[in-house]
C-alpha cells in the first residue's frame, strides 16, 4: 500500500450519517475511519498482526485502530438500520467494506482499556457480524482472520 491509498480510503462517520445522540451516548466524536482494511504491498488484507504490532503500524502512519465506543456506535446504528437482521451479504455500512469475508479475515483489532477484536464468523450465529465485540483473544494473538483498519479524528467535527 502506497502513501495515497491511505490518504484517499478514508469514510467519515459523523452526523450527518449517525444521529448526535448516539455519538452522545458513548462519548464519542465524529471520525473517520479507513473504508477497507489495511493492505500489504501486494494488495491482500494485512493479517496475522497481534494487536501490539497492528497499533504500531497505525501509528507508525499518522493514525490509530478504532475505539470500542466508535465500534459501539457503528453497532448501535447498524442494528438500527438492519433491525438486528445482519447476514453475509452485508458486506458495505456506510461505505466501509466490511469483513472482509471473500478473504476470511472477519476480525479487526480495536482499542480499548483491553485489546478487542470486532467482527465474528458468519457460522457463530448471534456471535457472527460486522460489529460483534470478541473479549476472549489476547493481544498477542494473531490468525489468518485478523486483520486491522485505522482510524482517525475527523478535522471538523460537523
Amino acid at each position: 500500500m502506497n502513501k495515497n491509498d491511505i490518504n484517499n480510503n478514508w469514510v467519515e462517520i459523523g452526523y450527518k450519517q449517525i444521529p448526535q445522540k448516539v455519538f452522545d451516548k458513548y462519548g464519542v466524536k465524529p471520525f473517520e475511519i479507513m473504508k477497507r482494511k489495511m493492505r500489504k504491498k501486494e494488495g491482500q488484507v494485512w493479517n496475522l498482526i497481534s494487536y501490539n504490532d497492528a497499533k504500531e503500524e497505525a501509528e507508525r502512519r499518522g493514525c490509530r485502530l478504532p475505539s470500542v465506543q466508535e465500534m459501539l456506535v457503528l453497532l448501535e446504528w447498524y442494528k438500527h438500520e438492519k433491525g438486528n437482521k445482519a447476514n453475509i451479504r452485508d458486506n458495505q455500512f456506510l461505505g466501509i467494506e466490511e469483513l472482509s469475508y471473500k478473504e476470511f479475515v472477519y476480525l479487526e483489532w480495536v482499542e480499548g482499556l483491553i485489546p478487542y477484536l470486532r467482527g465474528g464468523d458468519w457460522g457463530n450465529g448471534s456471535g457472527g457480524g460486522p460489529f460483534t465485540l470478541n473479549l476472549d483473544w489476547g493481544a498477542g494473538t494473531t490468525s489468518t482472520y485478523v486483520g486491522f483498519r485505522c482510524a482517525r479524528s475527523r478535522r471538523n467535527p460537523k
